[in-house]
């Protein structure tokens, strides 16, 4: 059924009181997302079926108005994707996300959704994952929830509309990018990349401690190795994909990065990126250099060290500036 419009208020106000803390809105006139309700079960559980134009949400979450202002939230996420990140090619019909109301819905669902992948998942402490178009995460607490959707959903995105061929340090470090945010009156995010509180401590900890992963590492490895890993190490992971790409982001007429970060995004995942990479792969005579690297090395700099130390020079000036 098509939810009534004084009811989607009602909701909206209510879930706005319980996860935004009063946060501003900026789009006061944009009407509310449509979407339909269905009933829908796992296993023994009551939950909701609810779709959108881009989204089939299935739930079983218990509180009402969370789940009625999932549509608009995640619809809103597309656009912020969209708009970073053109489609190349748009999916033929709404893209499935499962949020479970406890961890053990989520890995009995995990066990017959993805079971050669199940173990591997069931390291990540709290948060999701994203297989095969399709986003798979639960509960616990009504932000954190939200950030995890817009995480995993940048990932499906890119999965959906850009294809599977996406080096991993900028798949994850533009999924940081959008864990914060503030939101409206009507629920819609307005993405904060730069005031991430989960990530900003591990960085603060990780510089301390002097134990930034060095680049080269970051540039080959991927989550499914890293999340397997001591907490602080996976912790420290996240924080420098989410700074890397805050750093290629900021200050374009300075950056001398910049363009070719921007360059790269346009074509994410294209034949021109992979024809760009190759070259720098036929290059190494070794044969060390990982597809991450040479992407890196094509559109970014093909000076590692020296990019570097200017990544460093910036999360220490943009650290104490948090302070």
């Amino acid at each position: 059924m098509t939810n009534k419009l004084s009811l989607w208020r009602r909701s909206l106000l209510i879930v706005v009181a319980l996860i935004a803390g009063g946060c501003r809105s900026v789009m006061p006139s944009a009407p509310p997302v449509t979407f339909t309700t269905e009933e829908w079960k796992f296993g023994t559980s009551n939950g909701s079926l609810l779709t959108s134009e881009h989204y089939k949400i299935y739930t079983t979450c218990r509180s009402k108005p969370f789940v009625n202002a999932l549509p608009t939230f995640v619809e809103q996420c597309w656009d912020a994707y969209a708009e970073m990140l053109p489609p190349q090619h748009l999916p033929m019909q709404p893209l499935e996300t499962y949020l479970f109301q406890s961890r053990w819905e989520w890995e009995r669902f995990t066990e017959r959704f993805s079971p050669t992948r199940a173990e591997t998942y069931k390291h990540i402490r709290s948060g999701g994952y994203s297989e095969r178009g399709v986003t798979v995460s639960h509960y616990s607490m009504a932000r954190s929830a939200l950030s995890v959707l817009a995480h995993e959903g940048l990932h499906q995105y890119l999965d959906v509309t850009h294809g599977p061929n996406i080096p991993a340090w900028i798949n994850e470090g533009l999924a940081c990018y959008f864990e914060s945010f503030d939101l409206d009156d009507h629920n819609r995010p307005t993405f904060k990349p730069e005031n991430n509180t989960l990530r900003i401590p591990a960085l603060r900890e990780t510089l301390a401690s002097g134990k930034l992963i060095p680049l080269r590492d970051i540039l080959s490895t991927h989550a499914g190795a890293e999340i397997q890993k001591n907490i602080q190490h996976v912790s420290t992971y996240y924080a420098q994909e989410w700074a890397i790409v805050v750093y290629l982001m900021s200050d374009p007429r300075n950056n001398p990065y910049h363009q070719g970060f921007r360059a790269m995004l346009r074509d994410l995942g294209s034949d021109a990126m992979d024809h760009r990479a190759r070259g720098h792969l036929a290059a190494d005579i070794d044969g060390s250099m990982s597809s991450g690297e040479a992407i890196f090395r094509a559109y970014i700099s093909d000076d590692l060290d020296r990019f570097e130390v200017a990544f460093h020079d910036f999360v220490e000036r943009f650290l104490n500036l948090q302070s």
